[in-house]
């Protein structure tokens, strides 16, 4: 297998083994080359018994420095029975075999094949060892890759599902509790909690003078800095629709004159653009309909909240948590349900105090009067028909008898009808 970490190290592959003919070959042919060429450069003293280098040596040295002990001691032996051959034939001049020759020849002859055989024995120690740590190297590297995307796709299904729009509504109510009205400081904040749940890089909230975006000076900023053109195609679309406007959204030679990513005008329950958010920069795991669809919610929550969260009487609350809950419905496709308490004073009143006991942190409840009758209007938001029965159901058994309920969708009644409640 390649290992990418290799490239460019030179490195000895001691686990390719030469077959044993071959070797064996080679030595009797390294020892017969050795002992031909110095009979021929010196034919009258071959093994250069009397004067000189013993050349001849060269064959069991060669032999044992290539493959081993063993070859280079058999080799030495072949000398050494080429001497006597050639002693016995008068090739070579010698009064008696040269024991003190023959000797130093083996034992260069073993010295060199054991120096070959220790070095190998290492190598193949080194090679092992090399081995084991380039398989767990390579174990850590698939490891680190799967962690790796584990993580992305853990941070993307976290982006995309794990901040709830009922949890970031809640987060920007305790928020900006207690700040009222639209100044750069409460528009500061509202955007904090934009970037942390859309996962904005650049950002910022520029006012909105006479339907034109006014550049002088933003309201609130996050990121770097950036600018941004006056007639800039994606501000031009969203400020055009009353609605969200991204790079996706329009066609791609208009969105590629834009150097923005998206922009959102920031509406209140009544249909009135106050400000606008443009995106210069974000993740490209967060840059999904989901995403966009929380921001938009959040943005437009957090206007209202700004506007009329502090409205004189809960009524007044009511009707315009009624316009928000009933334009989310209209433009973003969010739920909601409403429940009409009647009849007589005693337990229609008992009721309205025992709803207010028990209501989610997002509910709003008021009390008023119709035709000379108690009435209570329960505002449940992101609840479809179901969860407004199981709410029903579950809080049955606390509410008095005697009480008349009716499950109306938001869609479904006529806004005058919420919008007179405060006259009564």
């Amino acid at each position: 297998m390649r290992k990418p970490w290799m490239d460019g190290v030179d490195a000895v592959n001691v686990n390719v083994n030469v077959s044993p003919w071959r070797s064996w070959v080679e030595t009797f042919v390294l020892t017969a080359v050795a002992v031909v060429v110095s009979y021929v450069t010196g034919p009258q003293d071959p093994f250069r018994l009397t004067q000189g280098f013993p050349w001849p040596m060269l064959g069991p040295l060669l032999a044992g420095l290539r493959y081993g002990f063993a070859h280079g001691f058999v080799s030495a032996l072949l000398v050494l029975a080429a001497l006597g051959v050639a002693i016995n034939q008068q090739l070579q001049i010698a009064e008696e075999f040269p024991l003190p020759w023959a000797i130093g020849v083996v034992v260069v002859a073993m010295v060199a094949g054991e120096f070959r055989d220790v070095w190998e024995r290492r190598l193949r120690r080194l090679a092992g060892t090399n081995q084991y740590r380039a398989e767990r190297l390579e174990e850590f590297t698939r490891s680190y890759q799967l962690l790796r995307l584990s993580h992305d796709r853990l941070e993307q299904t976290v982006a995309n599902s794990g901040l709830s729009l009922r949890e970031g509504i809640l987060r920007l109510q305790s928020t900006l509790h207690a700040i009222d009205g639209l100044t750069p400081e409460s528009l500061q904040k509202l955007l904090a909690l934009l970037v942390e749940y859309g996962s904005l890089e650049r950002a910022a909230i520029y006012p909105i003078k006479n339907n034109r975006l006014a550049l002088d000076t933003p309201l609130a900023t996050y990121g770097a800095e950036f600018t941004l053109e006056t007639d800039d195609p994606i501000v031009r679309a969203a400020l055009d629709n009353g609605e969200l406007a991204a790079v996706n959204m329009i066609s791609a030679p208009v969105a590629e004159q834009s150097g923005l990513l998206l922009a959102l005008p920031m509406v209140d329950a009544a249909g009135e653009i106050h400000a606008m958010l443009v995106v210069k920069s974000m993740p490209f795991f967060a840059f999904h309909e989901s995403s966009l669809k929380l921001l938009a919610v959040l943005a437009a929550h957090g206007i209202d909240h700004l506007l009329y969260g502090s409205a004189t009487t809960s009524v007044a609350r009511f009707i315009k948590a009624f316009d928000r809950v009933r334009r989310d419905q209209k433009v973003f496709k969010q739920p909601a349900m409403l429940i009409k308490f009647s009849g007589e004073h005693e337990p229609v009143s008992k009721a309205f105090e025992t709803i207010k006991a028990h209501i989610r942190a997002l509910d709003m409840v008021c009390i008023t009067r119709e035709n000379n009758h108690v009435v209570v209007w329960l505002l449940l938001p992101l609840t479809d028909t179901l969860g407004a029965r199981n709410w029903l159901q579950r809080e049955s058994a606390n509410l008095p008898a005697g009480l008349d309920s009716e499950l109306i969708e938001v869609g479904d009644i006529d806004p005058a009808v919420i919008h007179q409640l405060e006259s009564h």
